[in-house]
């Protein structure tokens, strides 16, 4: 069933009506807004790199609703001005950065290979198998092991000495000083959400996980007790996904496979009284600053 009425209708450039999403979508902005502060994005600078992002959404509901794209009809699927969506129309042929965030490098499945398929944490540089050089040719043959080496080096996440590769595991934690890490984060945040509102707004019988565990009430101590639990959870969950999706790769993508899948966990932890975006508060008393906003 369609959510806007069809075009023919007289009606047809209404959005439609019913329950606003607005004040659960400000919950989800306010970690966003504290990643943006933080990295020095402005309210303004990112109002207007807003727009193009709805302009796409509303062609793209226009196409889901069978609506004629009329300037107007974006307009009010939009809330933006007609003049923005005449000038902003040649956007809607850049390709969609949401594309390619998150997507695995060649490094990052090496890496996942050798954290979950067995291999030694200790490997010859090159050679037969069990190596490194055997490992990366494992994944690819596109790129040369040196070169998928050299890349987990500068990410920190494998060390090379004596003619040997050993795998970092404690490394295995985003750094923020990398453009790969602020993609995963990205794009793993971004199809979480795309899960969350297709289940809310598609009509689809098709239903994904989406899905979380909460408890409240516990010290600091147990808190980490089950953040400990949840890293273990974790690894069995990616090795028998990497298990499982290895072989399905390789048989679908010569074959002209197009889906992709992502499958996530994430924990996090905080007082009770604060929320995602603020973690930690200051204790109590804590000068303010004599600018701030009372």
């Amino acid at each position: 069933m369609s959510d806007l009425p069809p075009p023919s209708a007289a009606a047809s450039d209404v959005p439609p009506s019913g329950p606003s999403a607005l004040p659960h979508a400000l919950v989800v902005m306010q970690s966003l807004a504290t990643w943006l502060v933080r990295s020095g994005v402005g309210y303004g600078e990112f109002t207007a790199a807003l727009k193009p992002v709805f302009l796409k959404a509303a062609v793209a509901e226009a196409a889901r609703s069978h609506t004629r794209p009329t300037d107007s009809a974006l307009s009010l699927l939009s809330g933006l001005h007609r003049k923005d969506v005449r000038a902003l129309a040649p956007t809607l042929a850049e390709p969609d950065p949401a594309a390619r965030l998150g997507k695995p490098t060649p490094a990052s499945q090496v890496a996942t290979r050798w954290l979950t398929g067995g291999w030694p944490e200790c490997l010859p540089a090159a050679g037969p198998a069990p190596s490194f050089e055997a490992l990366a040719r494992s994944v690819s043959t596109d790129l040369h092991p040196r070169s998928v080496l050299q890349e987990l080096l500068r990410l920190g996440i494998a060390d090379e000495a004596d003619g040997h590769v050993t795998l970092r595991r404690q490394a295995f934690v985003p750094d923020p000083r990398h453009e790969e890490t602020r993609g995963m984060v990205a794009g793993s945040v971004a199809d979480h959400l795309a899960a969350g509102v297709h289940n809310l707004t598609s009509g689809d019988a098709r239903q994904f996980l989406e899905q979380s565990v909460f408890a409240d009430g516990l010290s600091a101590d147990s808190a980490r007790e089950l953040e400990q639990l949840a890293t273990r959870l974790w690894r069995d969950v990616l090795a028998a996904m990497v298990e499982a999706a290895v072989p399905l790769c390789e048989k679908d993508e010569p074959a002209g496979g197009d889906q992709r899948i992502r499958l996530g966990m994430f924990c996090y932890a905080a007082p009770m009284n604060s929320t995602p975006a603020e973690g930690a508060r200051p204790a109590a008393g804590a000068p303010d600053d004599e600018d701030s906003p009372r």
